[in-house]
Parts: structure tokens; C-alpha cells; sequence
């Protein structure tokens, strides 16, 4: 198991943005940095800001990708300015590998023969895996296969985005100390034609995981045109205990 006393977990939202990057952020990319391994949750644009935070990565580094919706993998593009010494593990669900190959190399961008580091793309099947630390996947509710993860890396953290309101959410919250979820939808909002969850909607879902602290990220940029819409939700919904609204660059210890 991963050695948890020799620093804090820390969580950095490099892009909390769902669609498109704007002025309110980048799209998808979250970095869990451990002591023993750097995790990064999909590629949208706020990947690139990885090199600049870590212009060396002494540790290996894996990056799981949910599904390849362009806002959970654009920022694949920008592999080249990183120096992943160890080498970088992309885990993704079945079937996608061929995909991310491809989007990895000519004409797209450099390609994985001619990165500095080594690359390596698994699929992973649903349910628990042993990696470095247990991983488990399910299922959850989009326009196509989305994968949600759980981790355990002395604390527990679930990864959920671009879902409705599923069964997979609970399978893989419950219990743990840091559930990350979407927030596409402006509160009040339904579409059941494009699954995606509203703050309020989440919140009930931290509530019946019991997670203790819930992260809201992926705010469609269409709809969440302003952070003053965002802190609306922290005034809103201030007495649920350990809620954190995600925005680019925020950094938080577990």
C-alpha cells in the first residue's frame, strides 16, 4: 500500500470547466498527488498546466480517462511538454485504447513513439482492479460508455463526471472520503435526453453515499457563464458539511 505518512494527499482543479474552456476555466483535468504516485483524472484542456506545476515528475504518473468525449481528452495534445520520468500509465474503458491511439499521433500530435518518456495505454474491465493501489470502475448513465473510478490510496476518492443520476454514483461513493461528481446543470435543471446532474441533484448523492466531503466540477460553459453562479451554490447549499465548488487552480488536502 502507498506510504500516506510522508505528506499529505493533495487535490489540484486544473480545469473544472464541461465542453469548452472559457473564461470561467479549462475543461476536465484534476490531479491527485500522492506520495508514492501522481494520479490525474482525464486530459481536457487544464492538462497542460501540468509541466508547469511539475516540470519533472520523479514519481510514476497514471491518468485515467472516463470516456473520450474531446472536453476529457483535448488536452492529450500537449503530452510532449511533459517530462514524466517514470513513465505515464493511461487506463481507460474497453475499446477505447484504438481510439486514444490514434488521437496520440500524426496528424492530431506528436506521437506516442516520439514522447521522452514511455507511454502505455490499458483498458481496464468494470469492477476492481490491482494496480499500484485497488482501483475499481463502474458503469455510469451517459450518451455512451462513461467509466466512474474509485481509489484507494490511504483515503478513498471516487470520480464521477459526465453521468446522470445512476446506480454506478452510490457503488462508488459510498463511504469515501472524497467524492468528485459532475455539476453540468444550473440548479433545477433536467435534461434525461443528456444525462448530467445539477447541484442539488449531486449533493443528494453525497448524502446517501455518506461521503464526507463532495467536490463539484465539469460546469457546462454554456450554462455556467460566470463564477458568481458557482458561489451561488456555496451560499446556497453552505450548511452541507465538507462541500467544496471546483474552480481552476483550487488546491485542497486530504
Amino acid at each position: 500500500m502507498p506510504n500516506t505518512d510522508i505528506s499529505p494527499i493533495s487535490v489540484t482543479f486544473l480545469g473544472t470547466n464541461g465542453w469548452y474552456s472559457s473564461d470561467t476555466g479549462n475543461t476536465l483535468c484534476i490531479l491527485v498527488d500522492t506520495p508514492d504516485t501522481l494520479i490525474i483524472l482525464d486530459a481536457g484542456d487544464g492538462f497542460h498546466k501540468i509541466p508547469d506545476l511539475y516540470p519533472y515528475v520523479d514519481k510514476p504518473a497514471v491518468l485515467f480517462i472516463s470516456h473520450l468525449h474531446l472536453d476529457h481528452i483535448s488536452g492529450l495534445h500537449t503530452l510532449a511538454r511533459c517530462k514524466f520520468e517514470n513513465g505515464l500509465k493511461i487506463y481507460c474503458l474497453p475499446g477505447n485504447k484504438k481510439y486514444l491511439t490514434e488521437f496520440i499521433g500524426y496528424p492530431y500530435t506528436v506521437p506516442i513513439s516520439e514522447l521522452s518518456y514511455n507511454l502505455t495505454i490499458e483498458e481496464l474491465p468494470v469492477g476492481m482492479s490491482n494496480l499500484p493501489f485497488p482501483v475499481k470502475t463502474a458503469l455510469l448513465e451517459h450518451t455512451q460508455p462513461v467509466y466512474g473510478y474509485w481509489f484507494d490510496i490511504g483515503m478513498k476518492i471516487a470520480f464521477c463526471t459526465d453521468t446522470g443520476p445512476c446506480q454506478g454514483i452510490i457503488d462508488l461513493g459510498s463511504g469515501t472520503d472524497l467524492l468528485i461528481t459532475e455539476c453540468s446543470y444550473l440548479p433545477g435543471l433536467e435534461n434525461p435526453g443528456w444525462p448530467h446532474m445539477n447541484p442539488e441533484t449531486a449533493i443528494s448523492y453525497a448524502i446517501k453515499t455518506g461521503t464526507k466531503r463532495l467536490a463539484l466540477v465539469h460546469f457546462a460553459a454554456d450554462l455556467y457563464t460566470s463564477l458568481k453562479q458557482r458561489e451561488k451554490i456555496e451560499e446556497e447549499y453552505s450548511n452541507h458539511a465538507g462541500l467544496i465548488v471546483g474552480r481552476d487552480d483550487l488546491k485542497i488536502l486530504l
